[in-house]
Order: C-alpha cells, then structure tokens, then sequence
C-alpha cells in the first residue's frame, strides 16, 4: 500500500518513561548541601586497615615539601583567624542513608595533639570524609593548636576543605575557603634571608648590594592550588580560577629559576607548573570556552617525555571539548599502553557507536592483568544498559558491589538501573545501601556516601 503523502506518521514508544541519566569517566559529581545535624546511631564496618596505632599524625606536617618549617619568633605569623568558629558550617548526616551513618567524632578532654591528629589520620585512611571534615574543625577550634603553628593549622584547613568536597559538598568547602582571603597578599609571604641578615640598627637591606630578596609563601602548595577552585565558585566568578592558576603558575616558574634551589626541588616545581598547565584547561571547559581550551591545550608543554597518564588526561580533556578525532590522536602509534587501550571504547561512547564500545570494553575485560578492572565493568554495564541489554547491566554491576568495589559513579548507575527495571527501586537502593554499609573497610571510597550517589 502507498503511503499517504503530507501524513506524519509517528512511532509509538514502549515507554513513556523518561531516559534516566547514567554517569562515566567525564561526569563530574554533585555538590549537594547538607542539613542540620541529627544524632544517628553509630555503624561498625569491618575494618582491613592498618592497627590504631599505625596513625601517629605525621602526615600533617607532610603536607608541602618545599613549604617553609616552624618560623622563627620575629618572622611568626599569627592565623587567629582561621580558627575562629564561625569560619565552619555545622554539618549534618541527613543526606547520607541510614545504614551508611555513623557519628561524629568529639574531642577526648586532655588527649594530646598527636593522638588527636592520629585519629584523624586514620578517619582518612579509611574514607570518612564527612566524619574528618568534622573532626579537622573540632581540632582547628580548640585549645590543642595554637595560632603560630602554621603547619598543623594549614594542614587542618586543607583537610577539612578537601574532606568536604569529597564528601559532595563542594558549595560549603566554596564558602568556607573566604576565611583565608587573599592568598597573594604580602601577609602570606616571609623573607628568610631577614632572619640571617646583620643586627645592626643602622641595617638597611635595600641599601645591601649582596642581599637578595627571597619571598616565600608560608601556606602548602596543594592547599593554594584548591583554594584558587573554591574561591572561584564561593565568589561566583569563574574567570577568577584562571586567574589565581597564572599567578600561582608565575611563582612556580620563578621558584624554578631560582639561584639557590635544588635540582630535586626544581623537578617538583616542574611537575606543578605541567599541573597547573591541565587545571587552567579543565577550568576554561567548565566556564564552557572551548575554543580557548583547545588552544591551551594544544600550548601545553610538559618536562621530558609526557607519560601515558598525562596523555590520558590530554585525551579526556579533548573528549570533553567534542574534538574526538584529536583524542584519537594523542597517542599516536604507542596503542599498547594500558591508558590507550581505554580511549578507544571511550571514543565509542561519545560517538554514540554503543555496540561497538561494547565489544570494546568485553574485549578489556578479559584482560585479567588489569587493575582497573571495575572501571572497565562498569563502563561496560553502561554501554549494555544503552543497547537494551538491561538484565546483563544489571547482574555486571552487581558483581562488582559483591566484589566490593562500590565507587560512586557504579552506585549511582546500578541505582539508574534498579529505576528501569523495577517499580520497587527504592527497596532495592535500601537494600544496595544496606550491603554496601556490611563491606570491609579498604580505604579507597568515600564511606559518607551521600543519597544522591543511591538517587534517593
């Protein structure tokens, strides 16, 4: 029979149910604020960490390297300010599941500094963000650290920032990254050289031909490198994250060219300057210029030869920007590499060619000598849930929570797929929360773990 003309004929859907979203290696995560607390019951999880008395706290005067230590009396800095509580927000459980909380930790009276920092040491090691962030401004807001001591309080700052955007909320990490203001301005830098010049009241070191300014920022390099992120997003303006990235980046060419530092310590501010290099890139996309990213991109220079991890990064950048055909190339003829192997399904993925990245990524997974073999899964259960192929999406994501590897994104794309198949899905989340809350404790997930991560 002929088909009419001008009748527009439509296909009738199976399901009127919109298309649930699934997350992947280029999703970012959510920054869901919390609520005001409640008491909740405590959960024992099983622990395979290390014994109590491996966490000794030393790590929080590891922070930076290169950073300056104790100072001496004439040159002491005095951060009051970061300690004061108004600077932190109370934090809260509600947005975590019931089987997945346990309490917050609250100092021990005439317990010293080191066994308190051992704690929190270990609340890290296993994945309790939400309960160390709590726990970092507990310490910053007692008696147990005074306002000179820059290296714990520093490092306490950074933890607790850190921990909360870890544990999803980003905004109130934003906010409370204000309290160190302006991290260019002259309070936070010192010169060394004062202490050893002459004591001579009649001394001028501007009028001293062999004196050499040496200014030196007292606050750790990976805590002025997350406070340029949360600054932008805490005032609103992102064009203030590429900004502090340059200027951050200047000081560090700077410290390389500088006279007197080691070769071990020009390699390490090498390192940071090509960092910095892939930051400025991912913060231009998520102010979603492409064009400039794409140039900055292509100006990248890194010390000696990159290595497969930089690459990698250089290529999921280039898929975030569209350029599919560029990521393809970032590798070149070198495809044995592990990271490369990765690309090619990825390629798929974003070309839309989901049958394809299938028999791409079963193609991985048989590879038994990789260690990246949930990621591997996961991505394949989403390409199967794409196609159709729900039941075998299901059971492979699954396995990997009875293997216990229940990362965010896996959680949240067996959630999606308990949506899809199900009318009793929120049953099934408990019950999923309710495994994962039995697991052993391995130190490698966030154990605060959000509802939104289960789309309660």
């Amino acid at each position: 029979m002929d088909s009419v003309p001008g009748k527009h004929i439509r296909n009738i859907s199976k399901s009127s149910r919109p298309r649930s979203s699934t997350r992947g290696p280029l999703d970012a995560s959510d920054d869901p604020l919390a609520l005001p607390e409640t008491p909740t019951s405590p959960v024992k999880h099983k622990s395979m960490l290390a014994a109590d008395n491996a966490f000794s706290g030393a790590s929080f005067y590891e922070l930076d390297p290169l950073a300056p230590d104790d100072l001496p009396e004439p040159l002491e800095k005095d951060l009051s300010f970061l300690l004061r509580h108004s600077n932190f927000h109370t934090l809260s459980h509600l947005e975590i599941p019931l089987p997945l909380r346990s309490e917050f930790l609250i100092l021990n009276p005439g317990e010293p500094l080191s066994t308190t920092l051992g704690t929190l040491e270990k609340l890290l090691a296993e994945g309790r963000f939400l309960i160390a962030a709590h726990f970092s401004a507990s310490i910053l807001t007692s008696s147990l650290v005074s306002p000179t001591d820059i290296k714990i309080i520093f490092s306490l700052f950074y933890t607790r920032l850190a921990c909360l955007d870890l544990s999803g909320n980003t905004v109130l990490a934003a906010q409370e990254s204000k309290a160190l203001e302006d991290l260019s301005s002259a309070f936070y830098y010192i010169d060394l050289k004062l202490e050893s010049a002459p004591v001579d009241a009649d001394y001028n070191p501007e009028n001293d031909e062999e004196y050499e300014q040496d200014p030196r920022h007292i606050v750790p390099w990976p805590l002025r490198v997350l406070a340029v992120r949360l600054q932008s997003i805490g005032f609103g303006d992102p064009r203030r994250s590429i900004g502090g990235l340059y200027e951050i980046g200047l000081e560090a060419r700077r410290e390389i060219m500088r006279s007197e530092a080691t070769e071990a310590e020009r390699e390490l501010w090498k390192q940071r300057l090509a960092d910095l290099g892939i930051r400025s890139v991912n913060a231009l996309i998520e102010m979603r210029d492409f064009d400039a990213a794409r140039r900055s991109l292509d100006n990248l220079r890194v010390p000696g030869p990159e290595s497969n991890i930089t690459k990698l990064r250089k290529a999921l950048l280039l898929l975030r920007i569209g350029d599919l055909d560029a990521a393809s190339q970032v590798f070149g003829d070198a495809n044995e590499a592990k990271e490369a192997g990765l690309l090619k399904p990825l390629i798929s993925m974003s070309d839309g060619r989901f049958a394809d990245a299938v028999a791409e990524w079963r193609i991985l997974g048989e590879d038994r000598t990789r260690t990246d073999g949930a990621l591997v899964a996961q991505n394949l259960a989403v390409c199967l849930l794409y196609t159709g192929q729900l039941d075998e999406s299901r059971r492979l994501l699954e396995a990997q929570v009875t293997s216990n590897h229940s990362f965010g994104s896996l959680i949240f794309n067996l959630s999606t797929v308990y949506e899809l198949c199900s009318d009793s899905a929120t049953r099934m989340k408990g019950r999923l929360a309710d495994t994962i809350s039995k697991q052993p404790v391995i130190g490698q997930t966030n154990l605060d773990r959000p509802n939104s991560d289960l789309k309660l």
